[in-house]
């Protein structure tokens, strides 16, 4: 049929630019592998100051957990300084700062304020803040002992760093809402730790990423930015040149939401936020000013937005054609059972069919790495087939939720706090 070549035919570009895309990042990797394990085990010779902010919205369950986490930090305490602060919250969030704050009064310092979104929050510690390093944690991810020692080498040794991403996994996946995410974010520990090396991270994620104090004298603090405020951030150090790396043995545990509701709502807040961020700062787009992000990474994962989609249709159609076909035929002749056999002469060879094979391939190879570069310890032969089944029908619901809500420029104050129930 007419339309099938049609859809065939504007595939071909999406399928060839992924491929193009994943043999790109993983080139990259590769060719640094060595840069990369060197990075591993650094000795840190100098303490900076740190402050870390702690924004809390009704988080009475994992505040005390989070805490306990950074007291834990093997990190000297005299030069560490956490700043608890609730902003709004309707549970004992607060309560349970200031028992923390009371028991140790030299470090931490809780502070409590209306209901004005995460930005707000983390801009009144900042502003509370002399200290050489700042960062933050979000009051339901729990860090590594040695995750604030690891990052601190990385400006120790590279001078013109003036951020640093960790390694972020899944705390504990349950349900299989999180053991899908748990395969999300092993994947994302490869992508990070590539576009690290070109120069080219794209968010700076609220779990732990660190700071330079100087970054925010450049470029100005927090920004509602379509209640994504860690990635406008980011865009906004990369028009001003300023460098972002990545900690890959730096872990820190997050807590997935647990139910499709919850994990829809999150995705959809950050798929948002991504196109209006994006479009802000357009003027980036295929720009050698701005490197490998503003000539590759930018642009591309804002194409691949609503190409994926386009793919995603196409999916839909063709398994549907496909079983059309299969009824029409029964209807036509009838329904022969019969054993099912195999045969390679029969097996799909055709150069769509191959370029999807490929394809899988390299992604497993990225789930690998992934594993290895963190010395993750989940289970994959569980996690993955939850993924694999699942996520492909979440996707066209928040990409296509987002595209809609940006195009039509609806409000989207209601995705202020995710939905974690």
């Amino acid at each position: 049929m007419i339309i099938e070549q049609i859809l065939q035919a504007l595939m071909y570009p999406f399928l060839f630019m992924s491929m193009y895309f994943q043999i790109f990042l993983l080139y990259s990797y590769f060719e640094n592998q060595k840069k990369i394990k060197d990075e591993e085990g650094r000795q840190v010779t100098q303490y900076p100051t740190v402050t870390i902010a702690v924004p809390c919205w009704n988080e009475e369950a994992t505040l005390a957990g989070t805490l306990d986490s950074l007291l834990n930090l093997n990190y000297p305490k005299d030069k560490l300084s956490i700043i608890i602060v609730d902003d709004g919250s309707k549970d004992k969030t607060y309560s349970i700062a200031e028992e923390y704050e009371k028991k140790y009064p030299d470090t931490i310092h809780a502070i409590t304020k209306e209901n004005g979104g995460k930005h707000t929050a983390v801009n009144l510690a900042l502003s509370k803040s002399t200290s050489e390093l700042f960062g933050c944690l979000d009051a339901d991810s729990f860090v590594d002992t040695n995750a604030l020692l690891t990052i601190v080498s990385y400006f120790e040794h590279h001078p013109d760093a003036k951020a640093v991403t960790p390694c972020i996994h899944i705390r504990n996946p349950r349900t299989l809402i999180q053991r899908m995410q748990a395969i999300e974010y092993l994947m994302g520990v490869f992508m990070r730790k590539a576009f690290g090396q070109l120069d080219a991270i794209q968010v700076t994620p609220g779990p732990f990423s660190i700071f330079k104090r100087e970054v925010f004298d450049v470029i100005g603090s927090y920004r509602k930015a379509h209640n994504t405020e860690d990635y406008e951030i980011t865009l906004r150090m990369h028009k001003a040149h300023l460098k972002v790396m990545n900690s890959h043995k730096a872990l820190v545990y997050t807590v997935g939401p647990a139910t499709a509701k919850g994990y829809f709502y999150q995705r959809l807040r950050w798929a948002r936020g991504f196109l209006e961020n994006s479009l802000d700062y357009r003027d980036m787009f295929f720009k050698k000013e701005y490197g490998n992000f503003g000539m590759f990474t930018l642009p591309v994962a804002f194409l691949f937005v609503f190409y994926g989609l386009f793919a995603i249709i196409f999916a839909v159609y063709s398994v549907l054609s496909h079983y059309v076909d299969v009824l029409t035929r029964w209807m036509t002749i009838g329904i022969h059972p019969r054993i099912p056999d195999f045969d390679l002469f029969y097996v799909n060879t055709t150069v769509f069919s191959f370029v999807v094979m490929v394809m899988l391939t390299l992604f497993l190879l990225v789930i690998y790495i992934g594993t290895i570069l963190s010395d993750d310890k989940q289970e994959l032969y569980r996690n993955f087939p939850v993924y694999f089944f699942i996520y492909p029908f979440f996707v066209p619901l928040f990409l296509g939720r987002a595209v809609f809500d940006t195009l039509t420029k609806r409000k989207n104050e209601w995705v202020l706090q995710d939905t974690k129930k």
